[in-house]
């Protein structure tokens, strides 16, 4: 019912301009759910977080397993599932580990290097055309995070590293990810994401189980509530455009965090942040303009 909503929806309207409004639905719910994260008492394991979000995920899922049926899951590409399962445990564990362990306004924003990684492996395997303005609008929203984040000024801790470890396996899987999408549906990848991370995770997470207190649990459960409609947003966006077109917009995430860590947080943004989501919105914005024009053009 879902997609064929969406399927509608595209013949109105441009599926580059819907892929990156999923994008931004993803950044809004994703930063949502890394302040959650950031809220937990310090003795939930990071393990327990990864398990706990894919568990309650799952449960927040099922109902439309039921509806769909088990059987409507079935799947002709098996492999290709289980190394996205694969580099979605990698990312997942180390970008809650990184923002735990960091400001949460710092370790989005190195998070931010994640579109550079996600549209040079994009090229190089997918292929994607990336034109040269593409590179340089690309280029002014990393310079965006930079000035954000003033690197002269941040020491290199293990966290910093954790995060970029993160980025990497999150490429990887957004690869994994469009070349799924276009013969899987949204649902079906969502399916096996989170049953196979799930039962995957479950083993490890038994060496390290603390029973959370009921505050925790219910923050674990708005984590899986939030990384479920992220997951959901993600897939939907590579179904209407391509990584390197909306790499960019994982920039947007900077300008979710701020007012999420001074609401949440109390961390009140400097001019630094301001300006530099400022240059980011701009890259955004021209990214969009250039890629609806040249789709304008093709027509």
């Amino acid at each position: 019912m879902i997609e064929s909503r969406l399927a509608t929806l595209s013949t109105n309207v441009s599926p580059k301009l819907i892929g990156a409004g999923f994008m931004l639905l993803w950044a809004l719910s994703f930063s949502t759910a890394m302040a959650f994260a950031k809220s937990l008492s310090p003795e939930v394991d990071s393990i327990m977080v990864l398990f706990m979000r894919y568990f309650f995920g799952l449960v927040f899922f099922s109902p439309f397993i039921l509806q769909s049926g088990i059987k409507s899951f079935a799947t002709s590409r098996p492999f290709l599932h289980f190394l996205r399962v694969i580099g979605v445990v990698a990312a997942m564990g180390c970008t809650y580990y990184a923002y735990r362990h960091l400001p949460l306004a710092l370790a989005t924003s190195i998070g931010m290097t994640g579109p550079l990684f996600t549209t040079v492996i994009s090229y190089i395997l997918l292929k994607d055309n990336v034109s040269l303005p593409k590179w340089i609008l690309i280029l002014v929203g990393y310079f965006g995070v930079l000035v954000m984040v003033r690197p002269h000024e941040m020491g290199i801790s293990f966290g910093v590293w954790i995060e970029l470890l993160a980025n990497l396996f999150a490429a990887l899987t957004i690869v994994c990810t469009k070349v799924l999408s276009r013969t899987e549906k949204t649902l079906t990848i969502m399916f096996y994401t989170n049953t196979v991370t799930t039962l995957v995770v479950g083993l490890v997470v038994l060496s390290v189980w603390k029973t959370p207190a009921l505050s925790d649990i219910l923050t674990l459960m708005g984590i899986g509530a939030m990384g479920v409609f992220s997951q959901f947003c993600s897939v939907s966006s590579l179904k209407y455009a391509n990584p390197s077109f909306l790499a960019p917009f994982e920039y947007t995430r900077l300008c979710f965090a701020i007012p999420v860590g001074y609401l949440v947080f109390q961390e009140t943004p400097t001019w630094w942040s301001i300006a530099g989501s400022f240059i980011i919105v701009g890259a955004t914005y021209g990214l969009t303009r250039l890629e609806l024009s040249s789709s304008r053009g093709l027509q």
